[in-house]
């Protein structure tokens, strides 16, 4: 018997798995899909991206649905746009041939198309809070019918402030329908969602086998501030093949980073929460069919994007915190593939990347950068195989009368040498790579110590504007930009406290953000302990 059909599958979803090519349930599915076929008891189930739990939730809701009923049956929350689209695709790709309509919804989209559908008449719902919440409250989505609620990655949706929102949601959502929460992990605030929303519920934890443990390698090359993006490229050089995520702090440098790397003949595209719906599914699109392999992608915006088969992740800047780390190192090394995460830092990060590294008990080994050296021999090696492949599978007829004039008069290497040059300009050439700098230990000692101008050349300064005002660590650094026009990556150390921020740059930017600060009336900012 078919391992799905074991679990109470219908033969309509088995052949519909058969199809998409799934032989085997994952534990998770074997775990959650017989309790949700058989039971209406509320679930809470542990469960990382890759384990197959869309599936785990989807394929009884598809099961559980009644195609006579004309009411929103299920819903499913998820914390991002890109993770609802792929819900709802996935969700969608397993109805074999019942006749359900499984709509996302979701900020950025044109909210017409949306009204539109849910006019119409769905079936299954999957969206984000925001949008969730803006279709109650307009009256065009009603949720008092539904059967199953799906809270999805709900430690990223508590993360992201989504929790006050969830409340709304299911305070107007059937009482009796059954709710299900996937997380990766179990902080107290999603056990609160548990306590306050749910049952009787019971626990369902699946951890990763040792065979599916990604297979990450991590390094770390300590560079000076001013070399960090020439060593990005430096990274991306030394790899023949290389496909990955770079993730920046702010939207502002995932655009700076995207746009110097396109600038140097780089196939990037930036992926954040200012871009609109079109534009970021367009992107996806383009990585996704291998016209561009670099995304330079902000935290929030990467989260429940699908991006397969990626060599590596960079960490452009380090993240806020310890769980962000576990995540973006976890988008490489799956599916049995290995993967390389790579993270650059300032000798004033050292300490940081080294608490990161003990509070999630991941290994991580500095490795000096690649040397040009290496950088042009595996440029070399690649114009070769490329070569190799033009002999074999293009026709170039139409240049052998030009080849036999330019070898008429000039010697053959010369020739070739030539049309070299002329293709790959001075990439091969070591004097074109500018020379980075070997950070030793005793510079980072040097700079880790100092008084209240922060070592290390940087000064500590307060704005008098805190978390009263709205901010939090990302939008003062956004607001300090507007107003400075001082590049991102040179802020750091914020600290936001209820009425004020404290800050480091460069001691080189004092003056220009008192400068820019004092105009147009904003708030005080002024150097520290100075």
């Amino acid at each position: 018997m078919n391992p799905f059909k074991k679990l109470g599958l219908s033969d309509n979803i088995v052949a519909a798995l058969e199809k998409k090519g799934f032989e085997q349930p994952t534990p998770i599915q074997e775990r959650t899909i017989p309790m949700l076929l058989s039971e209406t008891t509320d679930i809470v189930a542990q469960a990382s991206t890759g384990t197959g739990k869309t599936a785990a939730f989807g394929l009884p809701i598809l099961e559980r649905a009644d195609e006579s009923v004309r009411a929103v049956q299920s819903l499913v929350l998820a914390p991002t746009r890109e993770l609802a689209i792929q819900v709802a695709d996935e969700i969608n790709s397993l109805k074999g041939d019942r006749k359900l309509r499984v709509v996302p919804v979701y900020g950025g989209q044109y909210i017409g198309m949306q009204l539109k559908s849910l006019r119409r008449g769905v079936d299954v719902v999957v969206g984000t809070p925001g949008r969730i919440l803006d279709h109650l409250n307009r009256g065009s989505l009603d949720l008092s019918h539904i059967d199953m609620a799906v809270l999805d990655e709900a430690d990223e949706m508590c993360d992201m402030g989504f929790i006050d929102d969830i409340r709304d949601i299911l305070s107007q959502s059937n009482p009796d329908r059954q709710t299900l929460l996937f997380s990766a992990t179990m902080p107290p605030q999603v056990m609160r969602i548990a306590s306050e929303f749910m049952g009787d519920y019971q626990t369902v934890s699946v951890k990763p086998k040792k065979s599916e443990t990604p297979l990450t390698t991590q390094v770390f090359h300590e560079i000076a501030e001013s070399d960090r993006f020439e060593a990005l490229c430096r990274v991306i050089d030394a790899e023949p093949d290389f496909r990955g995520l770079i993730f920046c702090r702010t939207r502002a440098d995932a655009d700076e980073v995207a746009s110097r790397l396109a600038e140097r003949g780089y196939p990037a595209e930036p992926i954040h929460g200012d871009l609109n719906q079109a534009r970021r599914e367009h992107i996806l699109g383009k990585f996704r069919s291998a016209s561009i392999d670099i995304l330079a992608a902000t935290d929030v915006a990467a989260r429940g994007i699908d991006v397969p088969d990626l060599s590596h992740v960079v960490n452009f800047a380090l993240p806020q915190d310890h769980k962000t780390f576990v995540h973006r190192v976890g988008r490489t090394g799956r599916a049995g593939k290995e993967g390389k995460a790579v993270t650059l830092i300032a000798p004033r990060e050292f300490r940081r990347l080294m608490f990161i590294c003990r509070a999630t008990g991941m290994e991580i080994t500095k490795e000096q950068l690649p040397r040009v050296e290496d950088v042009i021999y595996n440029k070399k090696t690649r114009i070769v195989a490329q070569l190799d492949e033009i002999f074999t599978t293009e026709d170039f007829e139409t240049y052998m009368p030009l080849a036999r004039e330019l070898l008429q008069e000039r010697d053959a290497d010369q020739a070739m040498a030539a049309l070299l040059r002329y293709a790959f300009g001075e990439e091969l050439e070591q004097d074109a790579y500018r020379e980075i700098r070997d950070v030793r230990h005793d510079q980072r000692d040097r700079q880790g110590r100092g008084g209240g101008g922060g070592g290390g050349g940087r000064v500590r300064m307060v704005a008098s504007v805190g978390r009263k005002q709205g901010m939090n660590p990302r939008k003062f650094v956004d607001f300090l930009v507007s107003k400075t026009k001082t590049r991102p990556f040179k802020i750091q150390n914020v600290k936001v406290q209820n009425l004020q921020t404290e800050f480091s740059v460069p001691e080189q930017e004092v003056k220009f953000i008192l400068r820019g600060m004092s105009r147009g009336g904003g708030p005080k900012v002024q150097v520290k302990n100075r």
